[in-house]
């Protein structure tokens, strides 16, 4: 039940700030003149890459801990796959 409650608290945090971010993306496309297709192709895969970052940055922590591995070592983990998926996202998206 505990886990539950904060998955559940992770997830509304991811879509805040998925929402939050991907609006910034958009207004400062818009502002540069982004053609929309790319505007488009950049609000989602910063959505995406948000909301894959926090749920992997909340999740990864806790499988490491289950399975006897020190959660610490969870933040250079997150930052190496992030920066693959980021990518990944990015181009998918665009494609």
């Amino acid at each position: 039940n505990t886990w539950r409650d904060y998955l559940r608290q992770e997830a509304k945090m991811a879509a805040g700030l998925s929402c939050l971010i991907g609006l910034t993306g958009f207004i400062r496309a818009a502002l540069f003149r982004t053609p929309w297709g790319e505007t488009i192709a950049i609000t989602t895969s910063v959505a995406m890459i948000v909301l894959t970052s926090v749920a992997i940055g909340s999740t990864l922590p806790l499988g490491m801990k289950k399975i006897g591995i020190d959660p610490a070592h969870s933040s250079t983990t997150i930052q190496v796959i992030m920066d693959i998926l980021g990518v990944l996202i990015t181009v998918m998206v665009s494609s």
